[in-house]
């Protein structure tokens, strides 16, 4: 991967669940970020929830980026979420207990933000993008504008499986199960860099229970908030026997962020299946077709104690 620059221009789009929060938590904290916008996606949550999260979270961290509200359903079909796992509100149930944000919306929606931001004159030299959650949006505003990938210098995705161990059907990703349609389209788009995470290298690289735990101290706003935003999707991972937590959009962000966590990725030619009654959703890989030329850098081994470091220094206030 090349290597950033100091501040990266960055646009990030989000469902706003527990792995969603500690993404941002990293975009919002570290001095080699500089966010530019937020968008909001249905999937952990309904939209409307996903865009009270994401501006929950900047009051725990004292910014302020501008919010839009984007898709609140698949291009086809109806919309999943994740609540079971994340809690009734996507954060463990964190916004019960803790003081609802005045923080607005901008009026704009998210598809056209995402084409305004991303051609924006005073980044010419291009501005990556996360996705972290169904890629909806970015369909979206593919359709706006067609040419939208050559404004963008990166494109970092959490989505897909690399080994057809899906967590939202037999094969499928959730954020790709999600919308197929959506995920499909934007593969083919012909963005001019793109860095997939895949579910199994997130699997790969928990972070152990008593690692995470040593995190959560010293206690301040940042470990108190992460502590009770776990709570909820811990009971559900140790129930199934997960070693540690899981968090595939933190280890999405520190790809865009820290391309030194990147230990080895594979570039290939990927598409997305939705049509297939078993294989709806899979991201399917040309692993040994050489005629297909590459679409996509496939993240593969991550460094998981550079990680947790970088982790321990934004939620103990660092940057």
């Amino acid at each position: 991967m090349s290597e950033v620059l100091l501040s990266v221009p960055l646009v990030i789009d989000t469902d706003a669940g527990v792995d969603d929060a500690f993404a941002l938590m990293l975009a919002l904290a570290s001095s080699r970020a500089h966010p530019l916008a937020i968008t909001t996606v249905h999937g952990n949550v309904p939209v409307r929830q996903a865009t009270q999260n994401v501006c929950l979270i900047q009051d725990v961290m004292g910014r302020e980026v501008p919010v839009y509200e984007g898709a609140s359903r698949p291009l086809l079909g109806e919309p999943l979420d994740a609540t079971n796992i994340m809690g009734p509100d996507g954060l463990g149930g964190v916004t019960a207990w803790m003081q609802p944000s005045m923080r607005q919306k901008r009026a704009s929606y998210a598809a056209i933000a995402l084409t305004q931001w991303l051609r924006h004159r005073a980044y010419s030299a291009g501005i990556t993008l996360v996705a972290l959650g169904p890629l909806t949006n970015l369909a979206l505003a593919l359709a706006l504008q067609p040419d939208l990938p050559k404004h963008v210098t990166r494109l970092i995705i959490m989505g897909g499986t690399s080994e057809a161990r899906g967590n939202a059907s037999a094969v499928a990703e959730f954020n790709f199960f999600a919308d197929p349609e959506a995920a499909a389209r934007v593969l083919r788009a012909g963005f001019q860099e793109v860095w997939l995470l895949p579910w199994e290298t997130s699997l790969r690289y928990p972070i152990p229970w008593s690692d995470f735990d040593a995190l959560l101290f010293p206690e301040n706003p940042r470990t108190q908030f992460a502590r009770y935003i776990t709570g909820y999707l811990r009971e559900r991972l140790q129930g199934l026997g997960m070693p540690g937590l899981v968090l595939p959009d933190l280890w999405a962000m520190l790809v865009a962020l820290y391309p030194e966590c990147v230990r080895e990725s594979v570039p290939v030619q990927a598409s997305v299946e939705m049509e297939g009654a078993l294989g709806r959703g899979m991201l399917a890989i040309s692993w040994y077709q050489t005629s297909a030329e590459p679409n996509l850098h496939l993240v593969t081994h991550l460094d998981v104690g550079r990680g947790v470091e970088i982790l321990r220094s934004i939620l103990a206030g660092g940057g």
